[in-house]
Order: C-alpha cells, then sequence, then structure tokens
C-alpha cells in the first residue's frame, strides 16, 4: 500500500507539521507533564525521592525496587518505605560546620570553609579539641549577616553574603554549567521525570516523532513508557529512512521484529512497534484530512480509520481480490454510497466478500454482458458447495440482488444485461427456534454464592443487569453512565440505546435493588476517573480518559472464566456454556410463559417488528392496551394515575402497569408494583403505593366498605380499641378511592398521586 506521502512529498508534510507541532513539543529533549497518565506513571512512594515509578504495584521506583528486595521482601510496605524516607532525608541534608552555632556547609575535615581557614592558620592541632573550645562569632556589621541557601529546603549558610548559595550547592551548580538558577532548581526537582531525547534524529524525522507524542498525549487512550519511546527512536536512527511514511506498517514490522527459524518474531517490543505505527497513521491522516476519500478511493484497500468508521474486526475493505476492473470500480462506488447512507460497515464488508466470490467465478476477462441471468443460477448452485451453512449463502445472495439493484437504480453500469436480476433466490432460512437458557442451568447461574464468584465489578452487575433486562451486548457495553431514571410514582426504569434500531431511546422497569447496584457501579466509575466518563462500563484496555466502553473480547473472557469457576452443568451432567444474547431469549422466554401479551414483550424487548417477538411464542393479544385504556386506574390514595404522553416514560409505565396486570391480579384491582420488586406488605393492598384499581371493581370496593364499618359496630361494642382503630383507617381509605371512582372521568388514571387524562399515553 503505497503512502499519501509517496504522492505529496515531503515538502507537503513538513508545512502541515510545522503548522501542527504545538512550541511544547518542539524542544529535542521532550519531559513529559507530570498531570499526564499517558507519558507519567506516577512518583515512587517514598515522598523525597524524586524518581518515577517502575513498579507499578509496589508504587516504587527501580532503586527503591532494589532496595526493598535486598531486605528480604518486607511485607508491611509501609513501615519499611517509612524508614527508607528517614535514610534518604538524612542522607539528601546537606551536613553543617562541626563547630558549634556555625551552619554553614562542610568543606573538609567537617569544617566550613571559613573554620577549615582558622585550623590550618592554627596549625592544625587535633581537631575534636580545637572544635571544643572554638565557639562561632556571628558578624559584627549589619551587612554582613549571615545568609540563608536558596536551594529549595537547605537549612545552610552561605559562605558570603553576595552568594546565593551554600559550598555544596555552589559546587553542583558550578558542575552543571552554571545554568539560571529557576531553571536549575526545576531541572533538579524533575532529575527522576522520564525524558526522551530526540537530538540524535535528523530534524524531518525528529519533527515527525514530535507530532506522534503530541498525538499521543492529545489521544489520551494508551499508556506510553518513555523507554518505550526511546526503543522506537533508536529504531528510527537505524533505519535507512528518512521519514516514518517510507516504509508501510508491515515492513516496520519486520524491520524490529524479523521472523525467526520458527515462524515467531523475536525481540518485539510491541509498545514502542505500536508507537511508531500510530505515528505512521497519524502523519497519513494529517496529510489527508482535508478530503479521506481523494486519498483512499483509488486504493485497493480502504483503511476504515480515515473516516473513524472501523468496527470491531473491519478495519480495511479490500478490493484487490476482484479480479475484473469494472467489477472492481463499481464495487467500490456501491460500497462509498452505502457507506454515506450510514449502512454499518460489517454490512458492508459482507457485502463486499459476496461481490469477490462472484469475480472468483467470472472469468477474469469477463465483461459487464456476461454478468446475465444463467451466469448467477450458475454462482448461486457454487455457493451452496463453498458455503454450506445457510445463513452465509443468504447474505451472500442478497448482497448481490441489493448491488444488482442499486447499480440498476442509479445507473452506474448501462452494460448490465436486462436479466441480471437475482430474485428470491436465496434458500429458505430454517425455523426460527428460541435459544433461552434452560432454568437448570439459570438456576445455577443466578444463585447469589455464583453470582459472588464473579471476578469483577463491572461483570457481577451486567449479568444480573442481563438477566433482568434482556438487553443486546453491545447494548449493555454502552450503558450510559447515567441510566436510570424514575417516574413520577418513583418506579425506577433502564434507560437505554437500541443500536441495532439506529440508537433509538427506550426503557425497561427494574427492581430497586438493581438501581442501588448500579448506583454503587456509578461511584466505582467516579473514583476511577475523576473527570467523569460517558460510559456505565468504561474500558479497561488502553483507555485511560474513560472515553471508550468495555470491549466485547474481555467480557466474553470474564464471563468464560466465570462458568468454569461455578462448573455450569446441564441436566445430563454435562459441562455447559451460555452467551451473553441467550440472556435475552431466556427473559423474553420468561415473560411469555408469565402470560405477559406478546405485544408487552415486544415493547420490553423494543423488537423492530412483532415477527421477532413470536419466536417466543405464536399468540399475540392485540386489544389489551385498549381495554386497560377504557378503564379507570386509581391508587390506594384513591388518586387518578398517569404520564402525560410526551413523557419520555409514558410508554415505559404502561408496559410496567400492563407488565403486572397480567402477573398479579387481586381480588378488587391490581398490584402496580414492578414484578422484580418484593412486596413490602403482607396483605392490606390498600396501604400499599403500588395498589390500582378501576370501576371494574366498584362494587367490591363497597361491599368491603360496608363489611369495614359492620365490623367497626361490633368491635365498639365488644371494646376492641385496636380492631376499631385498624379499621377505622381502612374506611377512609375506601372511602377515598370510592368517591374518586365514582367522580373521574373514564378517560383519566392515577399512580402516584399525579393526576393526567388516560387519553394522553396512547
Amino acid at each position: 500500500m503505497s503512502s499519501p506521502q509517496t504522492r505529496r512529498g515531503s515538502a507537503g508534510l513538513l508545512a502541515k507539521l510545522m503548522e501542527t507541532v504545538r512550541p511544547e513539543f518542539r524542544a529535542e529533549v521532550f519531559c513529559p507533564p507530570r498531570d499526564s497518565p499517558v507519558f507519567f506513571p506516577g512518583e515512587c512512594r517514598i515522598a523525597s525521592c524524586s524518581t518515577t515509578l517502575t513498579m507499578g504495584l509496589l508504587k516504587l521506583c527501580r532503586t527503591h525496587h532494589h532496595r526493598w528486595v535486598a531486605a528480604g521482601r518486607p511485607t508491611d510496605l509501609d513501615s519499611w518505605a517509612a524508614d527508607e524516607e528517614v535514610r534518604l532525608r538524612r542522607r539528601q541534608q546537606v551536613p553543617a560546620c562541626l563547630v558549634s552555632g556555625c551552619n554553614r556547609a562542610r568543606t573538609a575535615h567537617g569544617l566550613c570553609h571559613r573554620h577549615a581557614s582558622r585550623w590550618t592558620h592554627a596549625g592544625r592541632p587535633p581537631l575534636e579539641d580545637w572544635v571544643a573550645r572554638t565557639l562561632y562569632q556571628p558578624p559584627r556589621r549589619p551587612w554582613a549577616a549571615e545568609r540563608n541557601c536558596e536551594f529549595p529546603g537547605c537549612p545552610r549558610w552561605t559562605d558570603s553574603t553576595d552568594a546565593p548559595l551554600c559550598h555544596t550547592h555552589h559546587t553542583r551548580w558550578r558542575k552543571h554549567g552554571r545554568p539560571e538558577l529557576t531553571t536549575w532548581y526545576d531541572d533538579l526537582a524533575h532529575r527522576g521525570d522520564p525524558k526522551i531525547r530526540l537530538s540524535q534524529l535528523d530534524p524531518a524525522l525528529r519533527l515527525e516523532f514530535q507530532f506522534g507524542l503530541q498525538h499521543r498525549l492529545d489521544e489520551g487512550l494508551r499508556f506510553t513508557p518513555a523507554r518505550d519511546v526511546r526503543r522506537a527512536v533508536t529504531w528510527a536512527c537505524q533505519a535507512p529512512v528518512a521519514s516514518l511514511l517510507d516504509w508501510d506498517e508491515t515492513r516496520w514490522c519486520d524491520y524490529v521484529a524479523p521472523v525467526g527459524p520458527g515462524g515467531k518474531r523475536h525481540g518485539h517490543n510491541v509498545v514502542a512497534f505500536r508507537f511508531i505505527a500510530d505515528t505512521r497513521f497519524a502523519l497519513e491522516h494529517l496529510l489527508i484530512a482535508d478530503d479521506p476519500w481523494a486519498d483512499q478511493y483509488p486504493r485497493d484497500t480502504w483503511d476504515l480509520r480515515h473516516f473513524a468508521l472501523a468496527e470491531g474486526e473491519t478495519r480495511y475493505l479490500h478490493f484487490g481480490r476482484i479480479a475484473q476492473p469494472w467489477l472492481g470500480e463499481l464495487a467500490k462506488r456501491w460500497c462509498r454510497w452505502r457507506i454515506s447512507t450510514n449502512i454499518s460497515v460489517n454490512t458492508v464488508a459482507q457485502n463486499l466478500r459476496s461481490l469477490t466470490h462472484l469475480s472468483r467465478h467470472l472469468p477474469p476477462n469477463a465483461e459487464p454482458a456476461d454478468l446475465t441471468r444463467a451466469r448467477i443460477e450458475t454462482w448461486i448452485a457454487a455457493l451452496a458447495v463453498d458455503y454450506p451453512d445457510v445463513f452465509t449463502r443468504r447474505a451472500a445472495v442478497n448482497s448481490l440482488g441489493r448491488f444488482l439493484a442499486d447499480a440498476r437504480a442509479h445507473d452506474w453500469q448501462p452494460g448490465l444485461p436486462r436479466d441480471a436480476v437475482v430474485y428470491n433466490d436465496a434458500p429458505p432460512p430454517p425455523p426460527a427456534k428460541p435459544r433461552w437458557i434452560s432454568e437448570h442451568l439459570m438456576r445455577q447461574m443466578e444463585n447469589p454464592t455464583s453470582l459472588a464468584l464473579i471476578a469483577t465489578d463491572d461483570l457481577r452487575l451486567m449479568v444480573p443487569l442481563l438477566i433482568s433486562c434482556g438487553l443486546r451486548m453491545k447494548d449493555a457495553r454502552r450503558l450510559r453512565f447515567d441510566c436510570v431514571t424514575h417516574d413520577d410514582s418513583g418506579a425506577p426504569y433502564l434507560t437505554w440505546v437500541n443500536h441495532k434500531i439506529h440508537g433509538r431511546i427506550a426503557f425497561f422497569p427494574i427492581s430497586q435493588a438493581l438501581a442501588d447496584e448500579i448506583a454503587a457501579q456509578q461511584k466505582r466509575v467516579q473514583a476511577r476517573f475523576p473527570a467523569g466518563s460517558r460510559f456505565l462500563f468504561p474500558g479497561w484496555l488502553a483507555n485511560l480518559n474513560g472515553s471508550k466502553p468495555v470491549s466485547d473480547s474481555w467480557c466474553r473472557e470474564q464471563m468464560e472464566n466465570w462458568l468454569e469457576q461455578i462448573r455450569l452443568i446441564d441436566e445430563h451432567g454435562r459441562p455447559a456454556r451460555v452467551t451473553f444474547h441467550q440472556f435475552r431469549h431466556t427473559l423474553g422466554t420468561r415473560l411469555i410463559n408469565a402470560n405477559v401479551p406478546q405485544h408487552i414483550v415486544q415493547q420490553l424487548l423494543d423488537h423492530m417488528s412483532p415477527q421477532m417477538t413470536a419466536i417466543y411464542a405464536r399468540l399475540h393479544q392485540k386489544t389489551l392496551r385498549e381495554h386497560w385504556e377504557k378503564s379507570l386506574k386509581v391508587n390506594a390514595a384513591g388518586e387518578p394515575v398517569a404520564l402525560p404522553a410526551d413523557h419520555p416514560l409514558a410508554d415505559a409505565t404502561w408496559m410496567r402497569l400492563s407488565l403486572v396486570r397480567a402477573k398479579v391480579s387481586l381480588p378488587n384491582g391490581y398490584c402496580g408494583a414492578p414484578i422484580q420488586t418484593d412486596c413490602e406488605y403482607a396483605n392490606p393492598c390498600l396501604d400499599c403505593r403500588f395498589f390500582i384499581t378501576t370501576g371494574d371493581f366498584l362494587e367490591q370496593h363497597r361491599r368491603q366498605r360496608d363489611e369495614t364499618r359492620k365490623l367497626i359496630d361490633d368491635a365498639e361494642k365488644a371494646g376492641l380499641s385496636r380492631i376499631v382503630e385498624k379499621n377505622t383507617r381502612t374506611l377512609g381509605k375506601l372511602d377515598t378511592i370510592i368517591d374518586a371512582l365514582e367522580q373521574t372521568g373514564p378517560q383519566q388514571i392515577v399512580a402516584g398521586g399525579k393526576v393526567t387524562d388516560l387519553d394522553a399515553t396512547g
């Protein structure tokens, strides 16, 4: 694959780099900012040590890690670190002159410069005796007063009033070339920080590396140790290239990690190589950013990352395998048009594979006129041999049919024969079977003991979430951080995005316990990403800023480890395996078995059509909601209940009420609590905030009121004050409910004490 640099020249790249690279990255020595988690791993746990971490788990630099190992790897790391801190501070402290009262730094024989001179003039008598009888004499003149050393943290005096540093720090300053003091202080304070020296690179190549460092820092995703960037710099110095774009990614990989005799690459530093590869891609994108299509369209391979369209493993679209030039050009045009109409790149890649298979079936010199109906039929017959899987063949045939229809509709290839048509040639799909999980397996997985064995907090929440709400895995992984909302009665709902239906917002009623678990997960995410993350389940790899959701591969790996740990077995004692998507089928099956109407299941699972829900059952009750809307609903307080039609939870509330009505019917109404919620009341539903009743039960309420009045009279005669008090409260609630049922209009409902016309919820 040729690079844009070969077409536009190094001058164009240099000009763009000069415009893009910021001044702080132009230095020959790059010192990463301490507040950047990309290059700066953190500080050693020894407070006085200015060296950065090497052993991240222990929070120790390389030197102190060696000292910890030499000390026998003490388990009480905090106590060892405290002792090491005392030792290091003592070592860093500039010793004072031995003469009592003198605070100047020592020079020789334990004396400062002045007292060493006086001792020499005294004939160098025994030092201890001389020091014992010598007293410090402060300067007599004010202008000759002692001056403190300006080095940060140094308590010593200078040797003269015009010297800013004590003798020890003055000597160090001279050895460093007498730099400007403020700069020198800062350099010493960061002497243990990682540094990347670029001076050995040619100017143009150095600018590319500076751009790569800037891009990696701005991206903010991957931790990149300075030592690995230094390795990449060494490779670039040794390679016979003037630019990283001179070689493609494959040649760079072969250069830095040659393939050995066993087919394995030796000496492969993955982080260093990825820095070169990512920088090279960023340089390419910088050159073509104004019009990526102008660069990618003529190529035999399109890099979808230039369009920010790469999904999962679909990173490239390969057209070079199509032998016929006219078919290759037509395939490019069709794929570009499909992408521009927001068709998933995974679907476009599958379409392209079908055309590639067709190209292999056609003669290399075939023309558009050769793509006849007869040729299409022979290709369909060949598909049955090459692809025994029915779904693969259906996708291939349908792709060709869509391709021919679009080409004819847009008049992209007038030379196509009129009979180049795909009719209903795709093999019929096998009967759809629900892939639910048996209750024998579900009991094992839903067991609290089994759930506690999940290794990570993310999956420990995700599994109950999938079981309770039946989300697709790609929707669960991308749940927003604030994914819980409440209706006017305080019932919690999971707000999720149906990515299969173009990002449609959907709601699912959840239990309060599950809502509390989500709140705990939100706290964990906030602790991990103080600046915030968009996702409830942020990714764990290459995600320093929390901008990516957890990956599907990571979830599958964690799931497999958990199932292996709990030893999931089927009814016959054999090891069993389940997938995340089976939880969705299981929920649908459970709802149908619980007599939930099919169209309610369709809304709960947010299916596009009833046919999708019909996989779980063939029944379809069409009039349940109409009957509900014709009835009056009041809660235990006798208040009409509904949500406005424009309220985002209106349909979700209806689904919750419909779901529960089909599940829990009472003698005088319906229980409005979510089906996942445990009842906190023993029997008296009139005291429950979830109780809902209709005009159909008016006579039952009147009979209960009469019976309650009689019960109160009997209790008063018997002197049972407790029973009188309890039933008087019940009588008051019955009066309120009956009054509401008699006065509320036929198109009103009541829930949670809020009144709204029922027809607004339709």
